[in-house]
């Protein structure tokens, strides 16, 4: 099975309704494991975004992020056969992206020689589990969009993508008039909230 070897800028234009199901990562998961490796492509891509968007938040450039990104992925494949459930798979990673970007921080400004080491520790575990939670919170957003009705999951994955798309062209695109994106995203938004109200994202 091929690894992780170089890293060109992940895309990172995937529509939130596209993100893989549950489902879909427990297969790409166990077949990943056998060592099927299109399976194992099929998973980098499918998280490659999640993964890269975190160093990307710590404001690290392009050569660090791409180290990130690549040294989170030979660590998950390093620890397949440990991981049983592809849910959890999103939160590994992010830990792991976290805790990686952290350490790539620190070696950077080299403010940690007079720390003590457990301090050094307990400090990182702190903030790759607040990380970990960011990614938590957009892995259900993204969930439940991917159960709202088609106008409303493609016109909330075009406008709150990566891609800065012009509103002609998403109008363009789901054939609606440029004036109804406004109103029509007003809508969906409050839909979107009630459901994750409904699975007490906001409790």
């Amino acid at each position: 099975m091929p690894l992780v070897r170089e890293v060109d800028s992940p895309h990172l234009g995937r529509s939130m309704a596209e993100y893989p199901t549950d489902s879909e990562l427990q297969r790409l998961l166990e077949r990943s494991r056998a060592g099927d490796a299109d399976a194992w492509s099929a998973l980098v891509a499918k998280l490659q975004g999640l993964v890269y968007s975190v160093p990307r938040r710590y404001r690290l450039d392009e050569d660090d992020a791409g180290d990130v990104f690549m040294t989170t992925f030979q660590a998950l494949h390093r620890n397949l056969d440990r991981l049983e459930s592809g849910r959890a798979l999103p939160r590994w990673l992010a830990t792991t992206a976290a805790r990686e970007s952290l350490r790539l921080l620190r070696l950077k400004s080299r403010t940690t020689s007079d720390v003590p080491l457990e301090e050094i520790i307990a400090e990182e575990d702190a903030d790759a589990e607040a990380e970990t939670v960011r990614s938590d919170d957009a892995l259900r957003v993204r969930r439940a969009l991917e159960g709202m009705a088609g106008r409303c999951r493609d016109l909330l994955s075009a406008l709150y993508s990566d891609e800065d798309t012009p509103y002609a062209d998403i109008a363009a695109h789901l054939g609606m008039p440029v004036g109804a994106i406004g109103p029509t995203r007003a809508r969906c938004l409050d839909k979107l909230r009630k459901m994750l109200e409904s699975e007490g994202f906001f409790g």
